[in-house]
């Protein structure tokens, strides 16, 4: 039996189920963590295969594994992961791997606040947790900058034609208001929200024709979000659906998302980011965000936000991959 892979995992959740991934698989090699996440994907997507998929998990199970880190200052590497395979960054687990370092132990809880850092491929993600009697009571991490990139317009084949307003928080984010769109931002929209996401992949293509500020490089849309103000006492509130290819639903307000937004609104002056950004899913849970403003190294306006949540444990797990089982490597099943 010991022959086996034994997998060492603690999971979290906020709405959102985030898997992280102590133990139980070699060395992840590489000098800087991009080197370390194509070398996992290379030699290592075994582990998201077996560890997010179905049985061992689902087709909107998230999930992380820890590394060596490449900065002096960083406890831990960290490369984010999805079922078919990795983003390079991810509020979501970002939250519940900072969680499952400080309740496992493996980094020492100091309380009322734990700091530590996290070597992620987009560069390194401060950390500050409230702790009390050991237990996380709240995440927030200092994402990397963020900042608007540029509008555009989609006409789809249905007869709609949909604004898009684009924004990257560490991945590139196309916010859609949903009443424009014809859609009303609920559970039970659920399969209208992806439908209408796949539509205006389908018709925009791998990138659209926008430039990113910082790189120059055309500008890919990752998730589509489906947004709809709410009344705030201050700040900014808003209701938010997350679709990721090839058509998943995010349980969460999405942590790249909610900065992604909140650097939106400010470039557009529609938000103060002194006061509170706070992004809802559908399931009602909430992530609350300020931010800095800042610049990018060319000069382009952005913001540096500080997105926090509470992730909840469900579970310390050891999982067995038996090499003569057929579904060690785990399986997906489209709807």
């Amino acid at each position: 039996m010991f022959a086996r892979n034994i997998v060492t995992c603690v999971d979290h959740h906020h709405g959102q189920a985030s898997r992280t991934i102590l133990s139980g698989y070699p060395a992840i090699r590489g000098t800087t963590m991009r080197d370390k996440a194509d070398y996992y994907i290379r030699n290592m997507s075994w582990l998201h295969e077996s560890m997010l998929r179905e049985p061992r998990g689902h087709r909107n199970m998230l999930g992380a594994v820890l590394t060596d880190p490449v900065s002096d200052e960083a406890a831990y590497g960290v490369i984010f992961l999805h079922p078919s395979g990795m983003f390079d960054g991810c509020g979501d687990s970002t939250f519940a791997t900072a969680a499952a370092l400080i309740e496992s132990g493996m980094v020492p809880a100091t309380e009322p606040a734990t700091r530590f850092s996290l070597d992620t491929v987009l560069g390194p993600l401060e950390i500050e947790a409230d702790v009390k009697d050991g237990i996380v009571r709240e995440v927030r991490f200092r994402n990397v900058p963020s900042y608007h990139v540029g509008d555009f317009e989609v006409a789809l084949p249905d007869g709609r034609t949909i604004g898009i307003e684009t924004a990257f928080g560490g991945l590139f984010y196309g916010f859609i208001d949903a009443a424009s769109a014809g859609i009303e931002l609920s559970q039970k929209a659920e399969r209208e929200i992806v439908n209408t996401a796949q539509a205006l992949w389908e018709a925009i293509g791998e990138t659209t024709a926008l430039a990113d500020p910082a790189t120059g490089k055309p500008v890919p849309v990752d998730l589509f979000t489906f947004v709809q103000r709410r009344e705030a006492d201050r700040g900014s509130s808003y209701l938010a659906a997350n679709v990721y290819r090839p058509g998943r639903m995010g349980r969460t307000p999405s942590g790249t998302g909610s900065s992604a937004h909140l650097a939106l609104r400010v470039a557009k002056g529609i938000h103060d980011p002194d006061e509170p950004f706070v992004q809802h899913s559908l399931l009602g849970t909430h992530f609350t965000g300020t931010a800095t403003r800042s610049k990018l190294p060319n000069g382009h306006p952005c913001v540096v936000p500080s997105i926090g949540t509470k992730s909840f444990m469900m579970g310390m797990n050891q999982f067995v991959i038996d090499p003569a089982d057929p579904f060690a490597h785990g399986f997906i099943v489209e709807s």
